[in-house]
């Protein structure tokens, strides 16, 4: 596992043909709220990095996504890979959407999974504005009525990006949301029970996630079909 943007010089990852994953944490978490999923995907033959967004992800999610984007373009020159699936947990999720939504971040990630993102934003974040709004740009940006949120939905999912949202039914921080347009509600919608602590230990998640990152993709379906049709 690489955590933070530090990269040993002989790093490898033992399962060919998986994309290496980094997980990004939610607000007032840090790279060790993300350690059992992390290592959940190690002990699954996956290169595992886990993404420090700051000191408990205070700043602007924008100012975020913009250095989110920037470290999935050097991850990609430094490791030669070409794409990642993404986990973003809790405010993490709404990071990485705003980076592909707006940032292009999508030429670096095949699939993202929203883990317990509040993509409708929550009232959980008046806490937030409470304890530290004239500290914190984020806690204001998760609200309902935020900016944020309505530019973000508003905002199209690029072309050829998967993304799942994942949900527990009982998360009282982060209540489920509608789903995103252009997701496949049906198939990429998916509400399991746990609260919202639970999303990051409960094995019935990894399990979610560790089904959506190994689905076949559309193409190599296709063409596995095209195959057993010649034949």
């Amino acid at each position: 596992m690489v955590r933070g943007n530090h990269l040993p010089s002989d790093l490898k990852w033992s399962r060919p043909g998986a994309a290496p994953v980094l997980l990004a944490h939610g607000f007032l978490g840090t790279r060790g709220t993300m350690v059992p999923l992390a290592r959940r995907f190690q002990d699954d033959g996956r290169a595992t990095f886990t993404y420090h967004h700051g000191t408990f992800q205070l700043r602007s999610l924008r100012a975020s996504a913009q250095e989110l984007s920037s470290h999935f373009e050097r991850l990609s020159q430094t490791l030669g890979v070409p794409q990642f699936d993404v986990v973003g947990f809790s405010m993490g999720g709404l990071v990485a959407l705003h980076a592909v939504k707006f940032l292009q971040a999508h030429r670096w990630i095949r699939r993202l999974a929203l883990l317990g993102t509040p993509t409708d934003g929550t009232w959980a974040g008046l806490v937030g504005v409470a304890t530290m709004g004239l500290l914190s740009p984020s806690v204001w940006q998760c609200l309902p009525m935020s900016d944020f949120i309505a530019d973000l939905r508003a905002a199209p999912i690029p072309a050829g990006l998967r993304v799942r949202q994942i949900h527990g039914a009982h998360d009282a921080l982060c209540p489920q949301p509608k789903p995103l347009v252009g997701i496949d509600a049906a198939r990429d919608f998916v509400v399991l029970p746990g609260g919202h602590s639970s999303l990051v230990v409960h094995p019935r998640f990894y399990g979610e996630l560790q089904r959506f990152f190994d689905e076949p993709d559309v193409a190599s379906e296709t063409a596995a079909d095209s195959i057993a049709a010649a034949q």
